[in-house]
């Protein structure tokens, strides 16, 4: 249900649930992170963050959680390759126990998901 909805998206979107573990992404987001569909359902928001900020990303996932959403830049970490710098906008609780991350890479020009 979840994937069909944010498969035509223009933007990488990540669905996770309360365990932070990955249950929806979409094309945009598989190319992003070189991850096919079900590699990335067998992953965790803390299986893209780099490992020295790991502890940090913990809190900003804390901080989404309570806030009920978040924007900012972040490191991702893709299959292949060094971190990528991203740019995104989180919003917490989209349907119940789900939350949603769209991501652009920091040098995609002219994205404005939510100001």
């Amino acid at each position: 249900m979840v994937r069909k909805e944010i498969e035509q998206l223009p933007v990488a979107a990540l669905v996770a649930d309360n365990s932070q573990r990955y249950v929806a992404a979409n094309a945009a987001a598989r190319q992003l992170t070189g991850y096919s569909q079900s590699e990335l359902d067998a992953l965790t928001v803390m299986d893209l963050t780099p490992l020295p900020k790991t502890e940090a990303g913990r809190h900003l996932w804390e901080d989404f959680i309570g806030k009920g959403g978040q924007r900012g830049e972040y490191e991702i970490v893709p299959k292949r390759g060094a971190p990528r710098h991203v740019r995104y906008w989180a919003f917490a609780s989209v349907a119940p126990g789900l939350h949603i991350s769209l991501i652009v890479p920091v040098d995609s020009e002219g994205v404005d998901v939510a100001s």
